[in-house]
């Protein structure tokens, strides 16, 4: 490759990777090395302090974020060693599990914050008296605890009353499949069921005996977490899979739960969501594997858009928690540190429309549309509707290509933040020359018939004779010998035609004379 135009092209990747980075803005960081993190949450102190609560191997630390740009390490609160250390609060009380065996839950007093904290291990009551060793996450909502990925008193989820925050009781649980984690809102429990790839959907109204509204299916691979839109009618699910995408569900209807949108991080796709994260607005951020922070508009959650990414280096970026007051972002990288960000949620700029042949007007299944020097492009379904965008307002170049089809270049596409532009684009099919290498037709010019062979590397697609305008005159179906014929075309007016292949689009021009 030529060196200037290799310069050049390095330099647009820089610049677009520095203006993507820009609406994600580093602010503070906290090492912990050796120790390893991994999962984060906020808390607000009495006096309006504010905090990050973070899970390291050893324990959970308890961090001052007053001052964002300098994060200052206050307590620590021992653990066993684990990598998996998860935790969330309840009335100014923090709870806290990993998968080290007998961890139980730790129970930490944050009400005394900032001059001191106390904390006890509890490891269940009454008929479970012990029985809480060891979970893999903890979610809480209105006052009760969701105990996750156990396996003592129940593999599936174990539901804890908080009415006395510092001694917890034991209601119910599901013990259907392994669930990694949950996601509550009202008296709805959805459960991430790990190495099974489906989603299970409880009525928990009854917190001693939770009910199976649905269960559904999403993408291959280890179901992690979801959350849920504010209006409840999309959720968002995560994978936990080597280079498998993040989704979104139309799950308004649970009897035909429906996939919207995929998307992977833009700069290292293969590392995927790890876990998402929704703010107001339909915004998710998104810590992923392979170092990366990113934030994705999903207001249309059936075009997702990625309007920020950036890098925390190498190893897994286990959590983020985008919930406190101040709109911070804190962001846990596992063998880096603690991350905090601030970010604007800026809406990102659609662009939606159909592809169709140019002459037939059917929609063109297959095609491509990118927003070129941006990592978004859609391929058409069989309606030949796309969805794409932009991060941000600018003046776009779009290029839409398909296999048969000429390609087409629109310079200086006006996209603007939070609108949905609509463009439909017509391709023409490429012109094939009837005598070359990949199709003979015989005889140039025709008169009576025409009659021609497809080479053993050509699709045994359908044929169509089509007018110069593309009206479609006679059909020849598929078949499995590669020598087609049409007969009686006497009486057909000269003129041009095309020979149109209808898999690939392509055409090759014939003419009609006496």
């Amino acid at each position: 490759m030529n060196r200037k135009i290799l310069i050049l092209l390095m330099g647009l990747f820089w610049v677009f990777q520095y203006l993507n980075a820009q609406n994600l803005q580093k602010i503070g960081f906290l090492s912990y090395k050796p120790l390893n993190l991994s999962g984060c949450w906020h808390h607000v102190d009495p006096h309006g302090g504010e905090w990050a609560l973070v899970g390291t191997s050893a324990g959970m630390s308890v961090v001052d974020v007053s001052n964002p740009a300098q994060p200052l390490e206050r307590f620590m609160v021992p653990g066993l060693t684990n990598n998996w250390r998860e935790l969330r609060t309840w009335e100014g009380y923090a709870y806290v599990v990993s998968e080290a065996t007998p961890s139980g839950v730790t129970i930490v007093n944050l009400n005394l914050l900032p001059d001191t904290i106390d904390w006890k291990v509890w490891r269940g009551d009454g008929i479970f008296q012990d029985s809480i060793l060891s979970n893999h996450t903890v979610q809480i909502a209105d006052g009760y605890m969701y105990l996750f990925g156990g396996d003592e008193v129940a593999k599936g989820t174990v539901i804890v009353d908080l009415a006395d925050p510092w001694n917890p009781t034991i209601t119910g649980v599901t013990d259907e499949f392994y669930v990694h984690d949950g996601f509550i809102r009202g008296d709805t429990l959805w459960t991430s069921e790990g190495g099974q790839s489906q989603i299970g959907v409880y009525d928990v109204t009854d917190k001693t005996n939770p009910v199976l509204i649905s269960r559904f299916p999403h993408q291959p691979g280890y179901s992690h977490n979801s959350e849920l839109s504010a209006d409840g009618k999309t959720l968002f699910v995560s994978v936990e899979t080597f280079n498998q995408p993040m989704a979104s569900f139309d799950v308004s209807n649970l009897e035909d739960v429906r996939l919207l949108d995929l998307y992977k991080p833009s700069k290292k796709p293969t590392g995927e969501v790890h876990n998402v994260r929704i703010v107001p607005g339909n915004f998710l951020v998104c810590p992923s594997y392979r170092g990366q922070l990113t934030v994705v508009d999903a207001s249309r959650p059936d075009n997702m858009i990625e309007i920020a990414w950036d890098s925390l280096g190498t190893s897994l970026v286990w959590d983020a928690d985008p919930y406190l007051p101040s709109g911070i972002i804190l962001a846990t990288a596992k063998s880096e540190g603690l991350y905090v960000y601030k970010t604007e949620y800026q809406h990102a700029a659609w662009l939606e429309g159909t592809v169709t042949d140019y002459f037939t007007g059917a929609p063109l299944v297959k095609a491509k549309v990118y927003v070129l020097n941006t990592p978004n492009a859609d391929t058409t379904q069989a309606n030949g509707f796309y969805q794409t965008g932009a991060a941000q307002s600018g003046s776009y170049t779009l290029r839409v290509e398909r296999s048969g089809y000429e390609t087409q270049i629109h310079n200086h596409i006006p996209l603007n933040s939070g609108v949905v532009t609509n463009m439909d684009f017509a391709l023409k099919p490429l012109i094939l020359q009837p005598d070359g290498d990949l199709i003979q037709v015989l005889p140039l010019p025709f008169s009576h018939y025409l009659h021609w062979t497809v080479p053993e590397l050509y699709p045994t697609a359908g044929w169509q004779l089509c007018a110069i305008d593309g009206r479609v005159i006679q059909e020849v179906p598929a078949q499995s010998s590669r020598v087609f014929r049409i007969d009686h075309l006497e009486n057909l007016p000269n003129a041009v035609y095309l020979l149109r292949n209808i898999q690939t689009g392509y055409c090759i021009k014939v003419l009609k004379m006496p």
